[in-house]
């Protein structure tokens, strides 16, 4: 832990006790994670992120440098991707194999890549939207989660209402969803994430609910706790989901174990975007005040 951490204020209580490191990741000087100005459309935002198996954070922003890699301190470590992405690129993953998968909103595709930022593979054609009346993948892509099979599921998104499931070698397996507020339908499929039992977790962020269902798109349950959930992420026997309202922590059961507001403590404090975990479920916040912030767990 450095003096950053040491420093940083205690927040919750019990088992659910963390210091608070805002503005956790440190960029060089003279870079911004995005563009501060509220005025810009889309948001120029810090938007998701992920932890690779050697401890090593890599943060996805809609800037002049959108994939920085930081260490487990918060320290720079390198950066690429610089005029690779369109300004509303989305979602970032790690999958099994330490590939980095990108979800691109502005240019209608998903990248794979190695962790030094070679492209591998790329899913989808750039800036050639799929006609949302026959809801083939894409129309800005938000997301990419991994089964345990390998098969591939991409959120799909901003322009399409529809989840796709591929097969690890990139083939078309099926999709389901609509437009609507119904079981199975979305108003904006945010993120998407899968768990240990290979169920698939969608924020439908704009319905103010997380829908869930099996590996085959079977409906099978509907959480309607929050309003508009941005992210959820998965841990040993608890999930994560961050949002407008901010950041709660529940069971499996649906228990509430751990909330905090929006503006608790500062204006803005939990205002997520993005969410994800370390393995000893340390929990990363893409802010939208440009800034990633920890919460370090407390034993």
């Amino acid at each position: 832990m450095d003096a950053m951490e040491r420093d940083a204020p205690v927040i919750g209580t019990g088992a659910h006790r963390y210091r608070f490191v805002r503005n956790w990741a440190r960029l060089p000087r003279g870079w911004l994670f995005g563009d501060p100005d509220p005025k810009a459309k889309p948001p120029r935002i810090v938007s998701k992120g992920a932890v690779a198996a050697n401890g090593e954070v890599f943060v996805l922003s809609r800037s002049a440098h959108p994939l920085v890699v930081f260490d487990p301190d918060g320290n720079f470590v390198t950066a690429w991707g610089e005029g690779q992405f369109s300004e509303f690129v989305h979602g970032l993953s790690i999958a099994p194999d330490g590939h980095i998968w990108i979800a691109d909103s502005g240019w209608h595709i998903v990248t794979e890549h190695e962790p030094t930022g070679e492209v591998l593979r790329t899913l989808g054609r750039r800036n050639f939207p799929a006609p949302t009346f026959y809801g083939a993948p894409f129309n800005m892509p938000t997301a990419v989660a991994f089964a345990s099979n390998g098969d591939v599921y991409v959120s799909d998104g901003y322009g399409n209402r529809r989840v796709h499931r591929f097969s690890a070698g990139g083939e078309l397996l099926h999709s389901w969803g609509a437009p609507g507020d119904g079981p199975g339908q979305f108003a904006i499929v945010h993120f998407i994430a899968i768990d240990e039992r290979d169920q698939v977790w969608i924020a439908d962020r704009d319905n103010h609910r997380i829908q869930v269902f099996d590996a085959g798109g079977t409906f099978l349950a509907e959480w309607k706790e929050f309003r508009m959930p941005s992210d959820l992420a998965f841990g040993k026997g608890r999930i994560y989901v961050g949002g407008a309202d901010g950041l709660s922590i529940w069971t499996r059961e649906r228990e509430l174990v751990a909330r905090w507001d929006r503006d608790d403590p500062y204006k803005g404090a939990f205002h997520i975007h993005g969410i994800w975990l370390d393995a000893a479920e340390n929990i990363y916040l893409a802010q939208f005040d440009h800034m990633v912030s920890k919460l370090t767990r407390m034993s």
